[in-house]
């Protein structure tokens, strides 16, 4: 069976949420064992000490001494799109490695920038596919204007994008920054803003994406790439 992942907000006790997930959904019991995580790269080994209605504490252990982070810090710029096409961009380049997210208002943009409360949504769905998938630090997520900031490679379907194998073989870097469109694309003046400050036009080849699945495969890509996800 496979041992619970649990979150310490503080690095050392539960928080409310954290606490009745344990104790409502999974039902733990005094004894058993979980692993605890603080969301900046250490985890512990631990076991429940006392159940309460909505509470538990834990006995914190030994270090795990594991390690899941890439070794290539990636970050996808995603135009704003739907909150359900965020939710799985999140969700899944969580899972793959991704090391942070920048939602950027551009011109063909599908949603307005994201309330309090829906950033608050979108940091639980961080936090929970952080959990499942075993990773150790907690990926960031920020909101921003046009234009984004550095940028590595911009998605790009228009004629001209070179294969994003060909871009990426040019040589590793420590980090890299993906930028995503909307449904429609960014605007042709929006992609050669960003080629004229550095960024390489790349394509995913002959087929179309959706924007929330185009970030995903592209950071799986150059992860596996320059080093991760079974990559040399």
């Amino acid at each position: 069976m496979r041992v619970p992942r649990v979150f310490l907000a503080d690095g050392r006790s539960l928080d409310a949420e954290e606490a009745h997930h344990l104790v409502r959904v999974l039902r733990v019991r005094p004894g058993d064992a979980v692993l605890a995580f603080d969301g900046r790269g250490q985890e512990w080994e631990a076991t429940v000490r006392e159940v309460h209605r909505d509470s538990a504490t834990l006995a914190i252990g030994q270090p795990t001494g594991r390690n899941s982070e890439a070794p290539v810090r990636v970050t996808v710029v995603q135009a704003l799109v739907r909150p359900e096409k965020i939710d799985y961009l999140l969700q899944k380049g969580t899972e793959v490695g991704v090391a942070s997210f920048h939602l950027v208002a551009c011109e063909r943009a599908e949603a307005p920038p994201p309330s309090e409360a829906r950033l608050a949504r979108y940091r639980r769905v961080l936090l929970e596919a952080c959990k499942q998938s075993g990773r150790l630090v907690l990926p960031e997520i920020s909101v921003g204007s046009w234009p984004p900031g550095p940028v590595t490679i911009v998605l790009d379907t228009a004629a001209g994008a070179m294969p994003i194998g060909r871009v990426l073989a040019a040589g590793r870097r420590e980090e890299a920054s993906i930028a995503v469109g909307p449904e429609g694309g960014f605007t042709a003046a929006e992609v050669e803003e960003l080629a004229a400050a550095g960024a390489a036009r790349a394509s995913l080849g002959p087929r179309i994406l959706r924007t929330e699945t185009a970030g995903v495969v592209a950071a799986a890509l150059v992860l596996h790439t320059w080093g991760d996800l079974g990559g040399i």
